[in-house]
């Protein structure tokens, strides 16, 4: 198999793997939500650890990912993806192009998750800062913004 052939595979294979993991992300930011509604800080630093070592290993396999499509002369973008695919023979090109479509709604979701988890974190936050303020009423008038 060519040096070429040895990268593509690579590539194909690193899609696959984050796939996997962009779906255990998923069900970690899942369980993350109910930690955060639940304000279970033990077990909300439990998951953050799991969520950040994931977010690791995904950093990792695009930084590869990366490097093989510049060592081929393609562009590190989806458009880059989708010229490598278009490349590819016959029912190769279906397949790696399921799996990136899915790798990108994968993405979409994590990303959707993370942000309203975030949003209710603040809100948890807003809601405590309000609370701590209420027995001093003169902090309603001079907060800081």
């Amino acid at each position: 198999m060519s040096n070429e052939a040895l990268r593509v595979k690579s590539v194909i294979q690193g899609l696959a793997v984050d796939r996997q993991r962009y779906q255990a992300l998923n069900e970690l930011l899942a369980e993350q939500r109910q930690h955060i509604i639940a304000r279970d800080a033990a077990a909300l630093d439990a998951i953050n650890a799991q969520i950040m070592a994931l977010y690791h290993q995904l950093t990792h396999n695009s930084q590869q990912r990366y490097q093989l499509l510049d060592e081929l002369g393609i562009q590190a973008s989806s458009l880059g993806m989708q010229s490598l695919i278009a490349r590819l023979p016959g029912e190769h090109k279906q397949k790696v192009g399921a799996l990136w479509r899915d790798l990108q709604q994968q993405t979409a979701i994590c990303q959707a998750s993370n942000d309203a988890n975030g949003a209710l974190m603040h809100m948890q936050q807003d809601i405590l800062v309000n609370l701590l303020n209420i027995g001093e009423p003169e902090n309603w008038l001079y907060q800081q913004a």
